[in-house]
């Protein structure tokens, strides 16, 4: 890569260069914008670099907090138990299971259509028919609720 650098405007003199006094000024202000832009790209990498550990940081924290939930999760359910409070913090932990229906792949479509179709229904039955073999998925959190402090 090949890089030209201006590093001396005497070497023309501004009137053989034939500009304008507006053009002078651009050309006269241009090592200090090079130099604050080389700064700012210089300050850039290492902001990068800082959000690149802080992104590393913030993923291994994710890791050991999904671990600490399956066991904190597993320990509520195996005791039944719907919500923790919390009194050091003035808050609650709630154990909560909500169960979705799963999308429907392509694959799993085209099986489920072809397994209805054997018999010509109309739009409605196979829609219904789709409906009802749908699978459902169950999802289940841990939510930190913080209490407001009584005024």
């Amino acid at each position: 890569m090949s890089h030209s650098t201006i590093s001396n405007t005497e070497s023309i003199p501004a009137n053989e260069l034939q500009m304008s006094p507006d053009e002078q000024v651009e050309f006269q202000n241009l090592p200090g914008l090079l130099t604050q832009w080389k700064r700012i790209q210089e300050d850039k990498y290492k902001l990068l670099e800082q959000k690149r550990v802080l992104l590393e940081q913030i993923s291994e924290q994710n890791k050991r907090c999904t671990v600490m939930e399956g066991l904190i999760m597993g320990t509520m359910k195996k005791h039944s138990i719907g919500a923790l409070d919390l009194k050091s913090s003035n808050a609650r932990v709630l154990y909560k299971k909500s169960v979705r229906k799963a999308p429907i792949a392509k694959k799993n479509l085209v099986t489920l259509m072809a397994e209805h179709l054997k018999s010509e229904k109309a739009a409605k039955d196979l829609q219904d028919f789709l409906e009802t073999k749908r699978e459902t998925k169950t999802k289940e959190a841990l939510v930190y609720e913080k209490n407001e402090s009584p005024e």
